[in-house]
């Protein structure tokens, strides 16, 4: 019986099953047969919509292509019926199994940027989804490998996405926050998110999201405003407010807030903010013609008089006419 009068999901089982034949040495001595299986797989895949659940071959591969096959079928696998299946794909070890490509990939001189791009998508398809996410990507040694892919594709934007979107996860784990700080990724962050542009605005608001997680740190925070960088948040979220009249970018405004509001958590960052002016700056871009009378805004808004309130010296020592509206 040949392949092709075979049910689609059953040909996609028997491919499978020749492939995890050829597991191992195997599939190192012949690295065309193992393109040419993985090529059909994806075939199927893509055209016929198969509902199985697939296992990565690739440890023991160092075929690129190879590998990159199996990334994109896991990839077409995870993106229909996202939250059940990367479950399942977390459940079965495969975000460990993630990490060790992405380490292995990394030692080829110079990685291949396909295989970088495709790696770091799957990884923050599934980061949400693991709760150890965090610790496997510390502990595996993935924190460096996608710092140093970030500072060497801060112009290549189809890379440093992905890159951005994995770092936003990394930063929500405490210790990881920490970690990155130390590595210089706070800096880096601000080289990405300025100057004002609107170009790339989708990534600007990755990064912003990564740079907001990463300041709840207070050791983070300190280093931005040791960095000069509060008056640069200011600036920017100036430029955005001024030059954003339809309100269509409020989310990548609403990031800038959220920067400013986790740096001044610290007595050295409140500081900071009032020396740049922040009061005022905040309360200039929360009259009438901008934010007032706007419902769909009210996050900005309370973005907005959540960190003036944390930030205002005491009532009494106020002599400026806007500190009122905020006491109210």
């Amino acid at each position: 019986m040949s392949i092709s009068s075979v049910p689609s999901n059953s040909r996609v089982l028997m491919l499978l099953g020749q492939l995890e034949r050829m597991n191992g040495e195997a599939m190192v001595r012949d690295v065309e047969m193992a393109r040419q299986v993985t090529t059909k797989i994806l075939h199927l895949i893509q055209t016929q919509g198969e509902s199985i659940y697939t296992h990565t071959y690739t440890q023991n591969t160092r075929d690129v292509q190879t590998t990159l096959n199996i990334l994109y079928i896991l990839s077409e696998l995870l993106t229909v019926g996202e939250g059940r299946r990367v479950g399942v794909f977390v459940s079965k070890g495969g975000t460990g199994i993630l990490f060790q490509i992405l380490i292995a990939a990394s030692k080829d001189l110079p990685p291949s940027e396909e295989l970088m791009l495709q790696l770091h998508s799957l990884l923050a398809k599934v980061g949400p989804k693991d709760r150890k996410f965090g610790v496997k990507a510390r502990l595996s040694g993935a924190l460096n490998v996608t710092i140093n892919l970030m500072k060497q594709n801060l112009q290549n934007t189809k890379l440093l996405l992905p890159c951005l979107q994995v770092l936003r996860v990394y930063s929500t784990n405490s210790v990881n926050a920490i970690s990155l700080g130390k590595n210089g990724v706070v800096e880096l962050m601000f080289k990405i998110v300025g100057p004002y542009c609107k170009k790339n605005t989708s990534l600007l608001k990755v990064a912003l999201d990564a740079l907001g997680a990463l300041l709840k740190s207070k050791t983070n925070a300190r280093r931005a405003v040791d960095g000069g960088h509060v008056p640069v948040l200011l600036s920017l979220y100036l430029d955005w407010h001024r030059n954003d009249t339809r309100h269509r970018h409020m989310l990548i405004r609403k990031g800038l807030l959220v920067c400013l509001r986790n740096v001044t958590n610290i007595k050295l960052g409140r500081k900071a903010f009032i020396e740049a002016d922040g009061m005022r700056i905040l309360y200039n871009s929360s009259t009438v013609t901008s934010l007032l009378g706007v419902r769909t805004l009210d996050t900005l808004r309370n973005a907005h008089t959540h960190t003036s309130l944390e930030c205002a010296p005491p009532y009494h020592s106020l002599h400026t006419p806007f500190v009122d509206d905020y006491a109210l």
